[in-house]
């Protein structure tokens, strides 16, 4: 099940009230807490539409030290050699300093070298990916919560909470060899299915999105928050407010035909139908 709720600011305290938005947090007393948001590229000047903000992560660190979570991480891998620039530019760095949760860059450093190999739990029902090196911070964590960004993506269409995940394995170039489009649709699919029971809850902020391109693509108000525990419901459901149906982005089609079910359409209020990005050549009316 999919929570949405309308929330016009990066507004702490109003996301904090929201109680139908905390529907299914998971229990995190005396456990450790790795928190993946979208952190792709450095905020330029006003660019608040390509990572997620950090009053929606700010917001599930609250929720877990009232929860009392032992320990809190908050790691994404970041664009090549800029994640000091990109932490420092969105805030994160002030923001994890001030509540003494650990930000980790997960390809920093010695971090580069943390990865374990996951294989595909069913070898003979991957598409394409059959295992690939998962970060040993989200493996070790006892509970895992992504937040990614409601974007429009240049190659698959729509990224949301499983194109997110791509920020934990290595190396991301992996994922599309040799720029395949459609390489990628299969090994986004394979990637949910790898991860999928590792995730315990998804926070989705789509307050301002991003049309065109994920990464400094044009800011778009769509004033929605979604969390749910399935990501595949995040993603349909995300899809659906930028303008598609599940079946119009190909891996969240793979992941609808192989599980046999899909989500329902959303109430037209809920819809902002954002501009699709120039590159993807898949654009179902719908």
């Amino acid at each position: 099940m999919v929570t949405l709720i309308e929330q016009k600011e990066y507004d702490l305290n109003a996301i904090l009230k929201e109680e139908d938005l905390w529907t299914g947090f998971p229990d995190v007393k005396n456990r450790s807490v790795f928190i993946k948001p979208n952190l792709v590229v450095p905020p330029r000047g006003n660019d608040i539409q390509s990572c997620t903000h950090r009053t929606v992560v700010e917001a599930v660190i609250v929720r877990a030290k009232q929860g009392g979570a032992h320990t809190i991480t908050v790691g994404d891998c970041g664009f090549k050699d800029q994640w000091e620039l990109t932490v420092e530019c969105s805030g994160y760095r002030e923001m994890c300093e001030r509540y003494r949760v650990s930000l980790v860059g997960l390809q920093e450093g010695e971090n580069y070298h943390r990865y374990t190999l996951v294989r595909f739990p069913q070898p003979d029902q991957y598409l394409s990916l059959y295992g690939i090196k998962v970060s040993d911070y989200l493996l070790g964590a006892e509970v895992v919560i992504n937040v990614p960004k409601l974007k429009i993506h240049g190659l698959v269409g729509y990224t949301g909470a499983i194109k997110n995940l791509m920020g934990c394995v290595s190396p991301k170039g992996s994922m599309h060899p040799r720029g395949s489009v459609d390489i990628l649709h299969k090994r986004l699919r394979d990637l949910y299915y790898l991860l999928r029971n590792r995730i315990a809850w998804v926070l989705l902020d789509g307050i301002v999105g991003a049309e065109y391109s994920e990464q400094y693509g044009t800011p778009k108000f769509a004033g929605i928050l979604a969390s749910g525990s399935c990501m595949f419901e995040i993603d349909a459901t995300g899809a659906q407010i930028v303008g598609y149906l599940s079946r119009d982005i190909e891996y969240l089609r793979l992941i609808e035909q192989q599980q046999g079910w899909g989500v329902p359409r959303i109430a037209p209020r809920w819809r902002r139908d954002f501009e699709r990005s120039l590159y993807y050549k898949k654009s179902v009316p719908v």
